[in-house]
């Protein structure tokens, strides 16, 4: 890997990161797609280097976020939970199961998803069904604001199953199931969303990172610049999304899962 493309890397991280902290996804989706088409990275490897950054990410976006008060810690962990060892499986499986089928599953979920959030962008009412057991959450942020919502502990446990195994087998991280489970299930705040999808990503990224590394999915000539950009992303995204109304949040958010379905798609129709 020569200098101007590790610089070429390090601006993509960037990129990703700004944007993967400002929706809470983890720039993955952004990686990805680079990986696959500019540089023709097998798709084990492009999930290693991509989940290494997704972690640079999350470490720096958490600490933007738990500054901002927006983190619900204990749904991060709970998420954990069953997510850490759904995410040794993922990152085992990627090397031995064939991805077209099931990304094109994933991405038919994600522009269901697209039409859905865009859909409800402008408005945040509950859902139509009544999900048992919901737990209330009152939450105030450092500037004051609450937010009240809810969630389900059952639910939850069952979602960071999908979480951790979506997060090393593609490298995109688990943040777009954590978006679609209270988004649209629960109707949580966006900006409550966000902040603790990336925070349940500290959690559970470094196990699927170790486990890549362990099963030699992880270039470190990829994985690095991109990861110091994913560093230095982090910081931005978290201002970038304090400055935001809810609407607008959701709209990225979107136009985000309308890009990360889209990349999952082009990697089996260009890539050949």
């Amino acid at each position: 890997m020569d200098v101007a493309k590790s610089v070429e890397l390090l601006a993509v991280g960037a990129a990703a990161g700004i944007l993967g902290s400002l929706i809470g996804l983890g720039g993955g989706f952004v990686v990805i797609p680079v990986l696959r088409l500019a540089y023709g990275v097998s798709p084990a490897l492009t999930a290693g280097a991509s989940l290494v950054m997704v972690l640079a990410n999350a470490i720096s976006g958490s600490i933007a976020y738990l500054r901002q008060g927006r983190v619900d810690v204990g749904l991060a962990l709970l998420v954990a939970v069953t997510g850490v060892p759904a995410c040794i499986a993922g990152a085992l499986a990627v090397r031995h199961v064939s991805i077209a089928g099931f990304d094109t599953v994933y991405a038919a979920l994600l522009l269901f998803f697209f039409i859905d959030i865009m859909r409800r962008r402008r408005s945040q009412a509950p859902p139509s069904w009544r999900v048992p057991g919901l737990r209330e959450r009152t939450l105030v942020d450092a500037r004051g604001e609450t937010f009240r919502y809810s969630w389900s502990p059952a639910l939850v446990l069952l979602s960071g199953v999908a979480i951790g195994f979506i997060a090393s087998f593609f490298g995109i991280g688990g943040g777009i199931v954590f978006l679609i489970v209270f988004i649209a299930v629960f109707a949580m705040p966006a900006h409550i969303v966000t902040a603790t999808s990336l925070a349940a990503m500290l959690f559970i990224a470094p196990v699927g990172v170790a486990t890549d590394w362990l099963a030699g999915n992880i270039d470190l000539s990829f994985a690095l610049p991109l990861a110091l950009g994913g560093l230095a992303g982090g910081q931005l995204g978290p201002q970038i999304a304090r400055r935001l109304s809810s609407p607008q949040l959701l709209t990225v958010l979107a136009f985000a899962v309308l890009a990360t379905a889209l990349s999952l798609i082009s990697r089996h129709v260009f890539a050949r």
